[in-house]
């Protein structure tokens, strides 16, 4: 048995060597050939919990890195900071349920979501933000993208990538 992909091992140790970018769009490639996977993106969490901020995404032009958003007491934050589980909007009204700017995705096309918090040593690091159409997160989805959380997880190791990028400043 072959643990991982020789192709998918090779693509990874090159990109790790480069750096978080090269990372990003390896991991972005894999999470979006789950099938109906259309965006991914990855969040980090501040070192001192007060931000989350965009560090990586297969669609720029949407989604561009640099974003900052705060820390809040809503569903979100709450499921995926506090309580370290996933949030998944398998339809509109699901997504309406954790995520203030569905209306925004929708008008974009998307009609589901979900989000992975990435847990190293018991605390939050970063997120994996995953885009697509009603329906697409059926328990065979769910399977591959759970596979490829731990190489995500590779991510928010780097040093620094959870410090707000220079220039960056916190919404208020």
């Amino acid at each position: 048995m072959t643990p991982i992909d020789p192709t998918i091992a090779a693509d990874l140790k090159s990109a790790l060597a480069a750096g978080p970018t090269a990372l990003f769009a390896v991991l972005s490639k894999l999470f979006t050939s789950v099938p109906g996977i259309r965006t991914a993106t990855f969040i980090a969490t501040a070192p001192d919990k007060t931000v989350t901020h965009r560090i990586g995404t297969s669609n720029p032009a949407h989604f561009p890195v640099g974003n900052v958003d705060k820390v809040g007491d809503d569903p979100w934050n709450n499921s995926i900071l506090r309580d370290r589980k996933p949030v998944i909007g398998n339809s509109v009204e699901g997504m309406g349920q954790f995520l203030p700017e569905t209306d925004g995705l929708v008008a974009m096309g998307y009609t589901a979501c979900s989000c992975f918090p990435i847990v190293i040593a018991g605390e939050t690091r970063g997120v994996v933000a995953l885009l697509g159409d009603a329906g697409v997160f059926t328990p065979s989805a769910l399977a591959e993208i759970d596979a490829l959380l731990p190489i995500a997880a590779l991510t928010f190791t780097f040093y620094g990538i959870s410090e707000l990028t220079r220039g960056i400043s916190k919404r208020r």
